[in-house]
């Protein structure tokens, strides 16, 4: 069985010129699916525009050769399977009436799958045909400002949108009760009602949001294959936009009391916490700005901190100094979560001196930055040092046909506003790639 969507490159020997021949027809027909067409024949120069190669030797090295489709004789196919092997291409196609045993056992033998005498077009509307399919124009993983700006610059371009979102709309902004510096909002407006307005601005222009986990996505070839809890669906184009998660701390307790004390989102988590005291690990803007909500609840929060001053911005720090419920332990590091049935004390460690203490609290909120949300990528796309994905000026991957945006990509600054204007580009990246694919 043929693997249809994970094939990107076909070569087609014997293309004609000529609308009305059966090759051209094909040819055509799967370019239109998204196909990259490699026209073989020394009769004419350019096909379907498309540079035409007298034989698979003159091909470029750099072009990858999926499928060589052969519109030839059956007694003229053996030099051409010769070539493809040679190429290396993955699989023989061997049109209708095209029928050469001697060549089918060559390729096979060099690992190739060969298919004779049925005709690709055929086969792939089968394919088609045989079970449903959703295929979108482009498929968006994660609905937070990137996520959701994509689908609404691509739905709004025509493009058949979908966005994937496990658990809610938003990400990150979601989780956070006042954002104050995103423009047009003079007065703060909270995470979730900004990203609920993105939503209902993609969602008017056609985008889908989808509620699914993303499991597995299979990301070469000419349709992208992600697959949820509930199904598969089929994407011409990806944009990753999932965000990032909250980095554990790493020590001993943590994993233990998750859900009985130790949380990594104040709003969330933070009403829970009515009168009690509580430890804020990090101190960077999200931690600062999360032990500034924690006030309302809380009657204490101590910000644990490794150095000896905070690294989020002026303005928070201000707020946090003036505030009489929060206060500070420098150069100071967890090394343990304890209690019984839930947490009831933090163990400490100063990195200075090297001196060892505790703080009885009832809860610890964890804030020492993120990880980009991609396991279930495999290895697929090439990452920067630090984990995130690489992309070039357009927002590109190394894999052609998908994109990322957001905090998922290695960018000097993750912010909402940051954040659109990757969905931006990202999204009119797309329409541009896949108009040159049609």
């Amino acid at each position: 069985m043929i693997d249809f969507p994970s094939l990107t490159t076909i070569a087609v020997v014997g293309l004609s010129d000529k609308p009305q021949r059966a090759s051209y027809h094909v040819a055509e027909y799967l370019k239109g699916q998204g196909y990259r067409i490699i026209p073989v024949n020394p009769a004419v120069s350019e096909v379907l525009g498309e540079k035409s190669y007298p034989d698979l030797a003159s091909i470029p090295a750099d072009i990858e050769i999926d499928v060589v489709d052969v519109f030839r004789r059956s007694e003229d196919v053996l030099p051409i399977a010769q070539q493809a092997i040679a190429r290396g291409a993955k699989v023989l196609w061997l049109q209708e009436s095209v029928v050469n045993e001697e060549a089918a056992r060559l390729a096979e033998s060099a690992g190739l799958t060969v298919v004779m005498d049925r005709c690709m077009l055929k086969e792939y509307q089968a394919w088609l045909k045989a079970e449903p399919k959703d295929i979108y124009d482009v498929l968006i993983i994660g609905a937070g400002p990137a996520g959701l700006t994509a689908g609404l610059y691509a739905a709004r371009a025509g493009l058949r949108t979908a966005m994937f979102e496990a658990i809610m709309p938003g990400g990150q902004a979601s989780s956070t009760e006042l954002i104050e510096n995103y423009p047009g909002f003079e007065e703060p407006i909270s995470g979730p009602e900004l990203m609920m307005r993105f939503l209902s601005q993609a969602q008017r222009f056609g985008a889908e949001l989808i509620n699914e986990e993303v499991k597995q996505a299979d990301l070469k070839g000419h349709l992208k294959r992600i697959v949820t809890n509930e199904g598969v669906r089929y994407g011409r184009a990806v944009i990753i936009a999932g965000g990032a998660k909250a980095r554990p701390l790493g020590v001993k307790g943590e994993e233990e009391f998750h859900g009985r004390g130790v949380s990594y989102c104040a709003t969330c988590d933070g009403a829970f916490f009515y009168g009690r005291k509580v430890i804020v690990a990090g101190g960077g803007n999200s931690a600062v700005e999360e032990a500034i909500f924690l006030t309302k609840f809380a009657t204490e929060v101590t910000i644990v901190h490794r150095r000896d001053q905070l690294r989020a911005t002026k303005v928070l720090q201000e707020r946090a100094f003036a505030n009489p419920k929060i206060r500070f332990v420098w150069d100071t590091v967890i090394e343990e979560i304890a209690g019984g049935q839930n947490v009831e004390k933090v163990l400490l460690k100063n990195i200075k001196t090297g001196e060892g203490s505790e703080i009885p609290c009832d809860g610890v909120f964890v804030f020492v930055g993120h990880d980009p949300a991609i396991g279930y990528l495999k290895s697929q796309l090439e990452l920067t040092a630090e984990g995130y994905i690489k992309v070039d000026s357009s927002l590109a991957t190394n894999i052609p046909g998908v994109f990322a945006c957001g905090d998922v990509r290695q960018t000097p600054l993750r912010q909402v506003a940051t954040a659109v204007g990757d969905g931006a580009i990202g999204a009119i990246a797309v329409e541009k790639y896949l108009a040159s694919r049609h």
